[in-house]
């Protein structure tokens, strides 16, 4: 609920900024020029040959798409909850088969509908001189073993993809309260009671990543609670 809750924070924010005629919406020319300072309009079928511009122009055409698929209501620009799935499409549901499309279409060389371990890494190739993988490649194949492929087939499926490419805050949550509970679990029984959190308060009211004591001022989060 804290990274939720920051995400919209910040979605809402960057709307504003970017609903330049303060129309209540966010036209695909108003995004261009504030990320951009003027309008970008690529051919979406005319690649370039300049390696940068073209790697730009797929970028562009990616959130062009995002943008798009972001449009619910097909009414021209984004309102205030469509801004937010483009921004944040993790926290939307109808944007998960796009984003998972989306990570398919860049990194699944063969089409099979997964990502190996060879289309994770990329272009990289190892140097036959070499004894072994630098560090960042090793780092990386333990990621794909252990933190994404989850049935260890070997291969990323459509769930496991989105994981990669969509991050949730799961994990680092899971981790907080655990350190939470291991710091103010005086009784040891993994439950942290009034009196525990009391003797500790400071602990638990400084906590980055739920920064609670912050949000217990914030109306917006906390109303019903206070």
């Amino acid at each position: 609920m804290s990274f939720k809750h920051y995400a919209m924070q910040e979605a809402k924010q960057q709307f504003v900024e970017y609903d330049k005629n303060s129309d209540g919406r966010v036209s695909w020319d108003e995004y261009n020029i504030q990320m951009y300072d003027r309008v970008i309009d690529f051919d979406e079928n005319t690649a370039l040959d300049d390696a940068e511009e073209e790697s730009f122009r797929q970028l562009h055409l990616k959130d062009k798409k995002r943008f798009e698929k972001a449009n619910q209501d097909s009414d021209p620009g984004l309102n205030l909850e469509e801004f937010i799935a483009f921004e944040h499409p993790e926290e939307v549901d109808y944007m998960t088969e796009f984003v998972i499309e989306e990570a398919l279409e860049e990194h699944d060389k063969n089409g099979d509908g997964f990502v190996s371990l060879e289309e994770f890494l990329g272009d990289y190739r190892r140097d036959p001189a070499a004894n072994e993988d630098p560090e960042w490649i090793l780092v990386e194949k333990d990621r794909f073993l252990n933190d994404y492929d989850r049935d260890a087939d070997g291969r990323l499926g459509p769930q496991e993809l989105l994981s990669w490419v969509v991050p949730n805050n799961q994990g680092v949550a899971q981790e907080e309260a655990l350190h939470l509970i291991d710091e103010l679990d005086l009784n040891t029984d993994r439950k942290l009671s009034e009196a525990e959190i009391l003797e500790n308060q400071d602990l638990f009211l400084t906590s980055e990543a739920t920064d609670y004591g912050r949000q217990l001022h914030d109306e917006y989060f906390y109303h019903d609670e206070l």
